[in-house]
């Protein structure tokens, strides 16, 4: 995947209705907004190079679960696929939000319209965020506001990590599979994080300047409930529900080969049930035990790769080297002990290797 897609991805993975609508952002931060969401965008772009150069090293999320938990892997791997119906449930929320007196056909539609990009993988959802993100983000522009500067607090600066945090706990499974083709991945993530920085600044400015912090929708409240703004929460849904519903659908084809439809229609059905929650219960009260399962992970990710992988990686080459070759063509140092303690030498021939 090239720059300018995968930067697209990974943007897409945040800029959903939540994030769109204001409804998320002004939850998570207060006052001190502008510094704030920059240590979250900055925290995230990290999280982001480091998944996706996992999945590149693992070959995906089913190969990363392998090598990290072997016999624990599918507790793992359960854990993360059902956090990702949680963001499919907040944006098929925001679409019964948006026009309530149709609820709930407009979130079915949704969620049939986006399923043949999610069922193609990470291209299928690329290629939709190419199209509908720069047109996105353009409205942002137009609409949105400069924020004013006010120092951060120590809280400030927990929930904006909660909220790094959250967004990576929900498309990690996307991201570890995009990581599978990375280009650059390094640069894709700052780009989506400085994206991400601009849009979110902006949103919270324009919701700040017109005092909506207490509506549902407040960046609908602030353009004066334009027709526009339909277009832009519509577009955002399709861009933020293909991601999660992409890692979803490939599980169920590769778990249920037989009964790969069944399977893709359940997590059709419960992401929908889910969303009965509306949008402010999915917010208030699932967002933030996301954010702590997320800092969780991302926690036991960065031990595994750079502690226990690398003792385990010092270990067994010099356990493989003392099995294949003969005693007698080397002397047994110190340092090769601790590769041999499960083994008990036995005499071998001079020849035999």
């Amino acid at each position: 995947m090239g720059i300018l897609r995968l930067t697209f991805f990974l943007v897409g993975c945040v800029l959903g209705a939540g994030f769109v609508t204001g409804a998320e952002l002004v939850r998570f931060f207060g006052r001190s907004y502008l510094p704030a969401f920059a240590l979250s965008c900055l925290v995230f772009a990290a999280g982001c190079a480091f998944f996706l150069s996992l999945g590149k090293k693992y070959g995906g999320l089913r190969g990363l679960l392998a090598a990290f938990f072997s016999g624990g892997g599918n507790i793992a791997a359960f854990l993360m696929y059902a956090l990702s119906f949680v963001p499919c449930a907040g944006m098929l929320a925001a679409l019964d939000a948006l026009l309530p007196a149709i609820a709930p056909w407009l979130s079915v539609a949704g969620l049939f319209a986006v399923l043949p990009f999610a069922a193609r993988g990470t291209k299928g959802v690329s290629a939709l965020n190419c199209v509908l993100l720069p047109a996105l983000i353009l409205i942002i522009l137009l609409f949105g506001r400069r924020g004013t500067f006010c120092a951060m607090t120590g809280g400030d600066a927990a929930q904006a990590l909660l909220y790094s945090f959250m967004g990576l706990a929900f498309s990690a499974p996307a991201i570890l599979e995009a990581g599978r083709t990375a280009a650059s991945p390094v640069l894709s993530s700052l780009l989506a994080g400085g994206i991400l920085f601009i849009c979110g600044a902006l949103i919270l400015g324009a919701v700040e300047g017109a005092d909506a912090r207490g509506a549902e929708m407040p960046f609908f409240e602030v353009m004066h409930k334009s027709p526009v703004f339909y277009a832009v929460v519509i577009c955002s849904v399709f861009v933020s529900l293909s991601s999660p519903l992409c890692p979803l659908l490939s599980a169920c084809a590769h778990r249920f080969p037989r009964a790969k439809n069944a399977a893709r229609g359940s997590v059709l059905l419960a992401a929908f049930l889910l969303s009965r929650l509306g949008l402010s219960g999915v917010v208030a009260v699932i967002y933030p035990a996301a954010g702590a399962f997320g800092a969780a992970l991302s926690a036991v990710f960065v031990f595994e790769e750079y502690f226990f992988q690398q003792h385990h990686e010092r270990v067994h080459p010099r356990r493989q080297k003392a099995e294949d070759e003969g005693g007698a063509h080397h002397e047994i140092e110190l340092e090769h002990l601790p590769a041999v303690h499960d083994e008990i030498p036995q005499p071998r021939a001079r020849d035999d290797v």
